[in-house]
């Protein structure tokens, strides 16, 4: 914590002297003398009086991030004193980040007779800005919406969900990139929206509540090669299925944890095999009625059909029963000792249907290396900031020291998809570092049923009547919070 806080006012004092060497001329023709100037939080002070702000917006000025607004906006305070309110301004500042301010200051001779004519002017921009500054705190501070683009989480979390994730329940990250393009993740287009080589030290607040086995969390991909920065690299969503300290192995596609079989995942989906004789499945009838979207025609020969569908065990029984001419319908599991060429640890003969067991670190543990686990922890040791050189297969220098042993220094997850046979999670790239964590889905705020292949054709849109405004888990209807959300915040525009 010291540290983050550290850092935050080193960067706090360099925007101090950026705004100094960017104003100081044009303040002292408002009748702040250099000296003023000088004094940090005093001269901001001064500012907001002399431009009629009230005084709380001074504690924009200890926020991280939003500190960046404030000089933003007293430099736009500046601008309109100054009469420099035209198109061509607006544009200059905007472009140039705010630069714009360093050529008024040095290369135009403004009069004061203009100043004393702008200055009981009330600027009319006063409530979007805040609006947009109540938002941008709201969205890094509080909740922070998503959209759901692929169904590895269904039949929990559907394909064109917009669901609110709260990032205090887990603890608040603070973020690790102070400049950024608001409300952008890590890229527009091809350029990246941040500055990668400022960075602040990863901190995090005390959690209201403790990850349990089985929530559904929102973490940065560990594994993002175009990301290097912790809060830019790609956001996941996965249900959490192993705990630190947890052992966690798969067997036929199912899942154990500390030798117990997992329970209490209905929704949980996996491939199933479909063969039908002289009648095709009836496709319309099992999207629309019995929803189930994601099923391949594999071919048809002699007037029998193959399929692959995928299904939770609850549909395939109904499926079963329900289709006289179903002549087999059986999951599709890869056999045990199969090796799956892009599972986590390739040492070892795993798969998606059979994998483990793996011991998934916590803080503290003392881990024995040898020559087949080294594949599980080198990821772990090299981004907890170390170097590690394996010496010959049997002993390892960890930091040019010769070891056999590794002291984990961060708590680790393992996060499974409920679409098991159609998810990109933990069995193919390890562990999610407990820094990595973003926070907690709580609420389904809109839902969307669009076409997958075409997701941009709006005619076809569905609404999801049932699933908007309900929680994540319990499924409670909280459809009327939805109105009195748009209500504040129109509010917050007008007032």
């Amino acid at each position: 914590m010291y540290k983050y806080i550290f850092v935050s006012l080193i960067f706090l004092f360099i925007e101090h002297i950026i705004h100094i060497l960017g104003t100081w001329k044009l303040s002292k023709k408002i009748g702040i003398s250099l000296l003023q100037q000088s004094i940090p939080i005093y001269n901001i002070l001064l500012l907001l009086r002399v431009f009629h702000r009230s005084v709380f917006w001074i504690f924009l000025l200890f926020i991280p991030l939003t500190s960046i607004f404030l000089f933003f906006i007293l430099w736009l305070d500046i601008l309109h004193m100054f009469g420099k309110t035209s198109r061509k301004d607006l544009i200059l500042f905007y472009l140039f980040l705010g630069g714009y301010i360093y050529y008024i200051n040095y290369f135009n001779h403004l009069e004061l007779k203009k100043i004393k004519e702008k200055k009981s002017e009330k600027y009319s921009g006063s409530n979007i800005i805040f609006a947009f500054i109540f938002s941008f705190l709201t969205h890094t501070y509080i909740v922070q919406p998503f959209i759901i683009p692929t169904s590895s989480m269904e039949r929990s979390i559907l394909v064109g969900d917009f669901i609110m994730v709260s990032k205090l329940h887990y603890g608040l990250r603070m973020p690790i990139t102070p400049i950024s393009i608001p409300f952008t993740h890590n890229s527009i287009g091809k350029w990246k929206s941040y500055i990668p080589f400022l960075q602040w030290p990863y901190f995090r607040f005390t959690p209201i509540q403790s990850i349990k086995r089985n929530d559904i969390v929102v973490f940065n991909y560990p594994k993002d090669i175009n990301h290097k920065v912790i809060d830019r690299k790609e956001n996941y969503i996965k249900r959490c299925v192993g705990l630190p300290g947890d052992v966690l192995s798969i067997k036929k596609g199912i899942l154990f944890v500390n030798q117990k079989k997992e329970k209490g995942l209905d929704n949980k989906q996996q491939i199933y095999f479909v063969k039908t004789s002289e009648i095709p499945l009836n496709l319309e009838y099992l999207k629309d009625k019995m929803d189930v979207e994601d099923i391949e025609i594999i071919g048809e020969k002699n007037n029998e059909y193959y399929y692959q569908v995928m299904l939770t065990e609850k549909k395939s029984i109904q499926i079963r029963n329900l289709f006289d001419n179903i002549v087999f319908l059986k999951k599709n599991l890869f056999p045990i000792g199969f090796k799956e060429i892009s599972i986590f640890s390739n040492k070892y003969n795993w798969n998606r249907d059979f994998f483990g067991p793996i011991y998934i670190p916590k803080k503290g543990d003392i881990i024995k290396l040898n020559s087949k686990n080294i594949v599980i922890y080198y990821d772990i040791i090299i981004n907890e900031g170390n170097k590690i050189i394996n010496n010959n297969n049997s002993h390892f220098l960890i930091n040019k020291k010769k070891t056999d042993y590794y002291k984990i220094q961060k708590n680790y997850y393992f996060m499974m998809g409920d679409n098991r046979h159609n998810s990109f999670d933990s069995r193919y790239w390890g562990f999610v570092p407990e820094d990595h964590i973003i926070g907690k889905p709580i609420l389904i705020w809109m839902s969307i049923d669009w076409d997958r292949k075409n997701p941009f054709n709006f005619l076809d849109w569905k609404f999801r009547w049932d699933r908007i405004m309900t929680t994540i888990n319990d499924k409670n209807c909280y459809f009327c919070f939805l109105f009195i959300f748009i209500l504040i915040y129109f509010l917050c525009l007008i007032n």
